[in-house]
């Protein structure tokens, strides 16, 4: 966090570092991300439609693309994109958001990733960990359970997102 504002740091070093942000505040809202188990899921085999794969990269890729509406491309993500945010300004997300962001002081950036990902991680309790899936298919009935937790996720990533950068810019 402090990188991006610092200019020590040359612009591509500060661009990195944002960069990095921008992944590490997606990932530390997935509940594998945050989970020491079998390597955060890795080493849990599991079947998405007839393939093998494990519980993480079925977190991580194919149960979204399958919530999303397909593979990653700019009509998919923008569709996926407008309906979280539907969802955050005036659905279901919009009496949670501003919980979302209580903690979004970008000098107490430790304190603010720890809160965000024991958040994530207790929905590892909740659900993805809450039964063995050890081999299990997982494209019918635990999909169908799981996804109000990834569109809640994936909004709440987005919404801290936007807020941190907003703050960062502030704080520039």
């Amino acid at each position: 966090t402090q990188r991006v504002n610092d200019r020590r740091y040359t612009l591509a070093n500060r661009k990195q570092a944002l960069e990095f942000l921008i992944h590490f505040i997606g990932d530390i809202t997935q509940p594998l991300h945050d989970e020491a188990k079998a390597v955060g899921g890795n080493q849990i085999p599991v079947l998405w439609a007839g393939n093998k794969t494990n519980l993480h990269a079925t977190w991580d890729t194919q149960m979204v693309e399958k919530d999303a509406g397909g593979s990653y491309g700019a009509a998919v993500i923008a569709s996926f994109s407008d309906r979280l945010i539907a969802a955050i300004d005036g659905g279901v997300y919009a009496s949670q958001k501003a919980e979302w962001i209580s903690c979004s002081d970008v000098k107490n950036a430790g304190a603010c990733a720890l809160g965000w990902a024991q958040d994530a991680n207790r929905i590892n309790c909740l659900y993805v960990l809450k039964v063995d899936e050890t081999g299990q298919e997982l494209e019918g009935g635990y999909y169908t359970g799981a996804k109000p937790y990834i569109e809640l996720q994936i909004a709440k990533a987005g919404y801290r997102l936007g807020s941190w950068v907003n703050n960062l810019a502030a704080a520039a």
